[in-house]
């Protein structure tokens, strides 16, 4: 049993942002807004999807900004099968990018311990809110069972409670799914949810598997980067809503951390995007990014990118291969230049310092691990969902509705294969991400994409469409779909899906 952190005087009660004064700050900058994003959407190089991306560019090593070296959140390994944590929601006093801020953690720290398990494990969570606000708990994109105290975003802990949530790991290939990945955990409580995450309540969580033990895989170094977009004001209090333009990335808690390599080496980064509302157009300077997987899902094959556009929610893991000595910047490029809120300037993220003696590169692998293709699936059921946004007042809408916990909006037969269509008549881009069962991209736009895995979250673009296919496996209940910019889902972009047998 892992004990829990020291405790910490009550902090005053955070800041609270009504739902009128939500819908005020979104109506008067639409938070992520875009117009249509034809240059965008031709451009878009994210996840799995077989799409084009912008030719390699031939940077040379620079200073740039270099900060401290990173540091790994610490690591809670499962052990005779079973993990326990102890999770305190706080929002209080922690250190961030090396200054003390008033923000949300858990146990004090943003982000969260790194959680590791085995297929077949289980994990138990025990979360205590020591919030003035209720909270709740989200093991993103984990296939496990989303009733009674497991997945369950239905559970509402309030100020003051301790509630202990129990996750069923299934073992690798329950079904014929692989299970291994790279997941995360944060808060889902329909309201709140921004807020906590902007402010860093997040973790890394990990189940180990066959891509690991893969050659040219195996043994190589491995990096978590747990990044996040925050800001604090003058204070050290966190802003709920930033400016674009002044937005600080952090990567597990640092500014502009510096990470180092040799010539040659390869490293393994498992990267997640646990921003509230920021999209990460990655590039590291000088070098490609072979990714290997996207969203907890390996990639059937080596994907050499030279930028990957990944929207919140979503997870990477790449390959990295140290070039000739010096200093590469890893940043988000700019990212929506045709869009007219949306578009985000060039954000530093953290420096990678090549030095020391080169060493021969090891061949990278090619083949990795096959998934079921659905694009030859029979279909029991094709569904469509319009993801829309109304002014005066701003309203974000899913099938003219907004969220209703109590109000089914898709019944599904356990087992069934479905094709939905995620439609967007809004000018904002909307990261589309569902709960318990991944799914595969079909077509974007109309075009047909070959994908490289399933995955649980992807971006639909402004006045755009994306097909989908998924199986509803293993796990009947209820569970949610939304939009990932999560000042969009506490402002009701969520439908409620209930999977019955």
């Amino acid at each position: 049993m892992v004990e829990p952190g020291p405790l910490i005087a009550r902090p005053e009660p955070a800041r609270r942002v009504t739902p009128a004064g939500r819908a005020h700050r979104l109506s008067r900058r639409r938070m992520l807004g875009s117009a249509v994003a034809t240059a965008g959407l031709a451009a878009l190089s994210q996840g799995a999807r077989t799409v084009r991306s912008a030719p390699t560019r031939q940077t040379s090593p620079g200073s740039g900004v270099v900060g401290a070296t990173l540091v790994e959140p610490p690591v809670l390994r499962s052990a005779d099968g079973h993990l326990d944590v102890a999770l305190e929601a706080q929002f209080g006093p922690a250190m961030i990018g090396g200054r003390a801020v008033t923000t949300y953690t858990y146990n004090g720290h943003a982000p969260g311990p790194t959680l590791r398990l085995q297929p077949g494990d289980s994990l138990g969570v025990t979360l205590t809110n020591q919030m003035d606000q209720p909270t709740n708990l989200h093991t993103h994109g984990l296939h496990v069972s989303p009733a009674g105290n497991s997945d369950n975003v239905f559970v509402h802990v309030m100020p003051g409670e301790t509630f202990a949530y129990e996750y069923a790991i299934p073992p690798d290939n329950t079904s014929g799914l692989y299970i291994p990945g790279l997941y995360w955990y944060h808060p889902h409580l329909h309201g709140y949810s921004s807020d906590q995450v902007s402010g860093g309540m997040a973790g890394a969580l990990i189940v180990e598997g066959a891509l690991d033990a893969l050659p040219g895989i195996r043994d190589v170094p491995e990096r978590v980067l747990v990044i996040q977009a925050t800001q604090f004001d003058a204070d050290g209090v966190m802003i709920s809503f930033p400016k674009m333009d002044v937005i600080d990335i952090f990567v597990n808690g640092q500014i502009h951390p510096a990470m180092e390599i040799a010539p040659g080496e390869t490293q393994r980064w498992r990267i997640i995007n646990a921003s509230s509302f920021t999209f990460l157009n990655l590039a590291l300077d000088g070098h490609q990014l072979h990714q290997i997987a996207s969203d907890a899902n390996p990639l059937r094959e080596v994907r050499s990118r030279d930028q990957i556009l990944l929207a919140t929610g979503e997870r990477i893991e790449v390959l990295i291969q140290g070039g000739p000595e010096g200093v590469y910047a890893l940043q988000s490029l700019p990212w929506g230049a045709d869009l007219e809120f949306q578009a985000q300037p060039a954000l530093p993220i953290a420096s990678l310092i090549s030095s020391g003696p080169a060493v021969t590169p090891e061949p990278l692998p090619t083949t990795l691990i096959p998934f079921e293709d659905l694009r030859q699936a029979m279909i029991d059921k094709r569904r469509e969902l319009i993801f829309s946004e109304e002014m005066k007042p701003f309203e974000v809408l899913i099938n003219s509705h907004t969220f209703d916990e109590d109000r089914i909006d898709q019944t599904v037969k356990l087992g069934a294969t479905e094709e939905w269509l995620l439609r967007n008549t809004s000018p904002d881009w909307h990261p589309f991400h569902i709960h318990v069962n991944d799914f595969q991209v079909i077509e974007i736009n109309g075009e047909s994409v070959d994908a490289y895995s399933w995955e649980d979250t992807t971006p639909i673009p402004a006045f755009g469409e994306v097909l989908i296919r998924s199986r509803f496996l293993d796990f009947p209940g209820k569970f949610v779909y939304h939009c990932h910019l999560l000042d969009h889902e506490d402002q009701g972009m969520m439908g409620v899906v209930e999977v019955v047998e």
